[in-house]
């Protein structure tokens, strides 16, 4: 057996938010700038910040760092101030929302049942009464708002309206992948919110290749891993911008160097564990996708082979489909579930999405094909559709 890998691998995990998060030192200070208010105890509104980016540019980390940081500033102050982070995949509706943060707080309410109105009031008069400010961080707002669309929205302004004195207590930062989506819900329910944006762009194979280092020195014993080795972690991981999976390509590195007894991680290593991660996209995996990611993926094959772009964008993208759908006689989906399939082909490493910044209004989604030809997927694709496959 060669020497121990990890120092403590536990700094490679997901879960894991680290004191420090390179190359988001502006965008934190922006952030800490919108709710700068609440720690001089002037404010008397609830702020309400978005934080949006691609898979992987560390929106979730960003905000849990951010929550402990003003927490502790809170305390300096001898201000009490709790954030609290929730997930919409897990949580969906905003009464489970707000039951999360009522049971994490403890709050003693009456155990027959209530409403959600009953519970935002229980919560408030509790802030209130407690002297206590809640930054309150809702993950994946995608499945919320495809969950209830406008109407939490709604319901939050109309609060504020009826109780003006406590809803600055209760503040939020809103975890989008794509500030997009915001346009779905109806512009009274979009009020005021899309003023606080902090973007997070992708990272590139430079800022991945600090990140890695840094998370490198705290997960292994010193001169374990390459400098080569990060390098080519750093490479593979800039074509998608993507922390999550270098850090995870890193982590697997390890675990492919412990379990061959070498001492040291070498770019063999890397490659193994990259391969293990997203192996090309395989023929059967296309026949597992649903009628309508079929569908889409058969329009993203055509645009992008009608004028050998590398991109398309979201709008064009839908149009094409629409077409496709009719060539199939398929009904197509609303805008909302094209959206849905859209990140869940991201999600399977199948597309990439990029989010180009001009200015709030021009932000738009491009989606390219990272690692497969066109002309392949476009043939399988149209071999699986006329397969006659119906379900949904």
């Amino acid at each position: 057996m060669g020497m121990r890998i990890f120092k403590d691998e536990s700094k490679l995990s997901l879960e894991y938010v680290p004191p420090v998060l390179p190359h988001r030192e502006n965008e934190l200070r922006l952030l800490k700038a919108f709710f700068s208010g609440i720690l001089k105890g002037k404010q008397n509104i609830s702020v309400r910040a978005i934080i949006s980016g691609s898979a992987g540019t560390g929106k979730t980390a960003m905000a849990k760092l951010f929550g402990k940081q003003m927490e502790v500033e809170a305390k300096n102050k001898q201000m009490n101030l709790k954030y609290i982070h929730v997930n919409c995949r897990v949580n969906r509706t905003l009464f489970t929302i707000l039951k999360r943060v009522v049971e994490y707080l403890k709050i003693p309410l009456p155990s027959r049942g209530y409403s959600t109105e009953e519970l935002m009031h229980g919560l408030l008069n509790y802030l209130a009464e407690n002297d206590l400010y809640i930054i309150l961080a809702l993950d994946d707002l995608e499945v919320l708002i495809k969950e209830e669309g406008s109407d939490p929205f709604y319901f939050l302004m109309k609060i504020g309206e009826d109780r003006d004195d406590r809803m600055s207590r209760l503040s939020f930062i809103f975890i989008v992948r794509n500030p997009e989506i915001l346009n779905m819900l109806e512009s009274g329910a979009r009020v005021g919110m899309l003023s606080n944006i902090v973007h997070l762009p992708e990272y590139n194979a430079a800022q991945l290749y600090d990140i890695l280092s840094y998370r490198a020195s705290e997960a292994f014993f010193d001169n374990v891993i390459l400098e080569e080795s990060i390098r080519l972690i750093a490479d593979l991981a800039s074509e998608r911008g993507d922390a999550r999976y270098a850090i995870e390509t890193l982590w697997r590195s390890g675990k492919y160097a412990e379990a061959e007894g070498c001492d040291i991680v070498t770019p063999e290593h890397v490659r193994k564990a990259a391969a293990s991660i997203y192996p090309a996209i395989k023929k059967e995996n296309l026949a597992y996708l649903s009628l309508h990611e079929k569908l889409i993926l058969l329009a993203v094959t055509r645009a992008l082979a009608s004028n050998e772009k590398a991109y398309t964008t979201s709008s064009e993208l839908n149009e094409l489909y629409r077409l496709v759908c009719e060539e199939y006689k398929v009904q197509p989906k609303a805008y909302t579930r094209f959206w849905e399939y859209l990140q869940k082909l991201e999600d399977q490493g199948i597309i990439r999405i990029k989010v180009s910044s001009e200015g709030i209004r021009g932000r738009r989604s491009y989606i390219t094909l990272p690692e497969i030809p066109v002309s392949i997927l476009q043939h399988e694709l149209t071999k699986l559709l006329e397969g006659g496959n119906v379900e949904l």
